[in-house]
């Protein structure tokens, strides 16, 4: 699971011999190369040495003294900021001794909630203020999360029905008794954001019998709103209708109803399960 970082997925640009080598993007500090995904809200762990770097001697007689300053940029796909870059200076000054001593640095990101699957670019720039050269390095971050498109439409995606709340798998078939709590769980997607990344999406639910005849109906079932430095693509829904237990055996459909409040559309789609 753990591994070096391919070459194949390092570039790196140098004007000069000033190099940033030994790049390790980890999922725990200290730690090796990580091969997986990173998750929302998971920590990515960066340390690199720097070769190249030139000391200059100090008018004061003292040792000669190194000044380098770099920042860390994460981007997404779509070239969003993943966080704030980070930036810091390495100063040291030299004895003799130290002449082939490489500064280490050490970084760490947290990422925010709502990823979605891809991969971030990690874009380190550095620059030795004492030769007045920069150089920079690029390198791919895996992201796990669901799969969303940019342009995709106002929708409850992955809609799927449960046993209970708690459960991962799906539903199959999604059958269920009288009495039950039929549980179902799916993301809203393709909403707008104002600014801010402002978000409002609601959805509401109307469940019928095999003969079409409407049974239970609640217009706002639930609603999420919020704001966030990291644009949010999806939302992360549950609802839950309560079977009674004199309930007749055959299909029943859910027809669920979803209003983007920012941008005013409308989207609905219909789920079947049935009760044996």
């Amino acid at each position: 699971m753990l591994a070096l970082l391919s070459a194949t997925r390092v570039q790196a640009q140098a004007t000069s011999g000033l190099a940033i080598e030994s790049l390790v993007v980890s999922d725990s500090d200290g730690g090796e190369s990580f091969q997986g995904r990173f998750g929302s809200g998971e920590r990515v762990f960066l340390r690199f040495s720097i070769a190249g770097a030139r000391a200059i001697q100090g008018d004061d007689g003292k040792d000669p003294r190194m000044r380098l300053r770099y920042t860390i940029h994460l981007t997404d796909a779509s070239q969003i900021p993943l966080a704030q870059p980070l930036s810091g200076e390495v100063v040291a000054d030299l004895a003799p001794e130290d002449r082939k001593w490489q500064p280490r640095v050490n970084a760490e990101i947290e990422l925010p909630t709502g990823l979605v699957k891809g991969q971030a670019t990690l874009l380190i720039e550095l620059e030795d203020q004492v030769a007045v050269v920069r150089t920079s390095i690029r390198s791919e971050v895996s992201l796990g999360g669901p799969v969303v498109a940019d342009d995709v439409p106002l929708s409850a995606s992955t809609f799927h029905f449960l046993r209970q709340e708690e459960d991962g798998a799906p539903l199959n078939p999604a059958a269920y008794r009288p009495g039950d709590t039929v549980w179902a769980r799916f993301s809203m997607v393709g909403f707008a954001r104002a600014e801010g990344n402002r978000y409002a999406v609601s959805y509401g639910l109307e469940t019928f019998g095999a003969d079409g005849a409407s049974l239970f109906r609640q217009e706002v079932a639930a609603e999420q709103q919020g704001d966030s430095a990291y644009p949010r693509r999806y939302l992360p829904s549950v609802l839950s209708l309560q079977l009674t237990k004199d309930l007749a055996k055959g299909e029943y459909l859910i027809r669920l109803q979803l209003l983007d409040t920012i941008s005013g559309k409308r989207a609905s789609s219909e789920h079947r399960f049935t009760v044996e």
